[in-house]
């Protein structure tokens, strides 16, 4: 979904074909051609790969990414030695035997964002060269939208990335480079992240990573800042799928005491819902929600704070790290911004009257949004004025999941802040291994999070009709 070449959803209509999904059977992955770019390859991207090989003549492992020095580095942190980079106009094709550093090496490319898009490869299929002077003015356009949100960043200094993944990882190593000098080589992660944000922190070889599930435990913060070994901490705004969110005023004066950096991530209500800037080193957000609301593009951002402490180094290093989004997808990215604010203001309006709707439901045990949890003062004090909360709801439910997912009549697959209706059970998509073993799923209660939650994009269907379709998969 959309019903395009590049549409970035996968819809997964039933609670076996999710099981199908992670378990990687055939007779679900037969019919999957497309979905969340950085999980699923694009038709498009594997057939430029075995072009490109079959010209090469290279076999094995083949992985067509983004940038050389994006190669290089996933290379570098993954032990490969074998592998060919081969330049095949503005991308490069690395291949090396098929064996055991196959699957981190494709892990590390989703952690990373660094995959060519599938217009990219559609272009390099049929022959085409992007336009330098058309791509530079739409990657102008988009800057100009977002420079409201991050005043005071110049909007040059607005890195407009091809996944939000790739600002993640990118600020991650930005304040790496910063802080590594200074004997500080801890990460704080401040609650649950994005699987992929904290993939990138538990794998890192030079650095430590500290996980505080709680985000209101800004005690177990300082005790671990006042070590004096700690880089930097993260977390997103809320998170995703509790939506609660830290006291980050308390935590800023945490960081600055300590000297450590601050990365706040708002992907999951969007820049035009908080104002995040002002309280961080580094944010990091994804633009394939909320601004990118029709769902075939990927792309991200990353501003530094221009106010705070290395902010010219900080800025430099992420500069070094980023891969910018192809030609096609910023002329589509651009087209899709100039709606941000409106489509954002629209979904959080759809999402509240949904969630009101459904906290009177005798099926549902327990509704989430921002504004809602024990947190929302915190997010409260970041909220831009007339903003809401964002598209999402999270749905903790008496009724069965499986009953329930599998009648309810909405877009079910990953992603948020589109112009559709998505529903997800999050956590059997996030965290397949937890929740299919008494174990796992035991740890997920632990840090707060019921194992069968339901996560809900609202879309901009009319609101009746969205209703409808949850009163039936909620009927007894």
């Amino acid at each position: 979904m959309p019903a395009s070449p590049h549409g970035t959803v996968v819809c997964l209509p039933t609670l076996a074909d999710v099981e199908g999904y992670e378990r990687r059977e055939e007779a679900t992955w037969r019919h999957i051609t497309a979905g969340y770019p950085r999980f699923v390859r694009n038709a498009l991207v594997s057939q430029a790969a075995q072009q490109a090989a079959q010209r090469l003549q290279r076999t094995g492992s083949l992985f067509p990414l983004a940038s050389r020095r994006a190669a290089e580095r996933i290379l570098g942190w993954t032990g490969v030695t074998d592998a060919q980079v081969d330049a095949v106009g503005d991308w490069v094709l690395v291949s090396f035997p098929e064996g055991p550093a196959s699957e981190p090496f494709a892990k590390f490319v989703q952690h990373t964002g660094a995959l060519i898009s599938s217009r990219q490869a559609e272009a390099y299929l049929a022959g085409r060269s992007a336009d330098a002077a058309a791509t530079a003015n739409a990657l102008a356009r988009i800057r100009a939208v977002l420079a409201p949100y991050l005043s005071p960043v110049r909007p040059d200094d607005i890195l407009v990335t091809l996944a939000g993944m790739n600002a993640v990882a990118a600020g991650i190593a930005a304040v790496n480079d910063v802080q590594r000098p200074r004997g500080k080589r801890v990460w704080i992660q401040l609650g649950w992240l994005y699987v992929d944000s904290a993939r990138l922190l538990e794998k890192a070889t030079d650095t430590r990573h500290v996980f505080v599930p709680d985000v209101t435990d800004l005690a177990a913060v300082e005790r671990l800042l006042a070590q004096g070994d700690v880089a930097g901490v993260f977390t997103e705004i809320p998170n995703n799928p509790q939506l609660e969110t830290a006291d980050v005023l308390a935590l800023r004066r945490l960081c600055d005491r300590y000297g450590a950096k601050l990365v706040l991530d708002p992907s999951s209500v969007g820049l035009a819902s908080v104002d995040v800037l002002p309280h961080a080193d580094v944010v990091c957000s994804s633009l394939t929600k909320y601004a990118a609301s029709g769902g075939d593009v990927m792309a991200g951002m990353l501003a530094v704070n221009p106010a705070r402490a290395d902010a010219t180094a900080l800025l430099q290093s992420a500069r070094a790290f980023v891969d910018a989004p192809y030609a096609g997808d910023a002329h589509a990215l651009a087209q899709h911004i100039e709606r941000m604010a409106t489509v954002t203001a629209q979904l959080s309006t759809q999402a509240a009257e949904l969630a009101r709707r459904l906290a009177k439901h005798p099926s549902v045990r327990r509704v989430r949004t921002a504004l809602t949890t024990a947190t929302s003062a915190h997010y409260q004090a970041m909220l831009r004025p007339g903003a809401g909360a964002g598209a999402l709801i999270t749905l903790e439910l008496h009724a069965d999941l499986r009953t329930v997912y599998d009648r309810l009549k909405v877009v079910k697959g990953p992603s948020f802040g589109l112009e559709f209706t998505l529903a997800a059970p999050f956590l059997w998509l996030a965290h397949f291994s937890e929740v299919t073993t008494p174990e796992g799923r035991e740890s997920l209660r632990r840090a707060g999070l019921d194992p069968d939650l339901l996560r809900v994009s609202v879309g901009l269907e009319p609101i009746e009709e969205i209703w409808s379709a949850f009163e039936v998969a909620l009927r007894p």
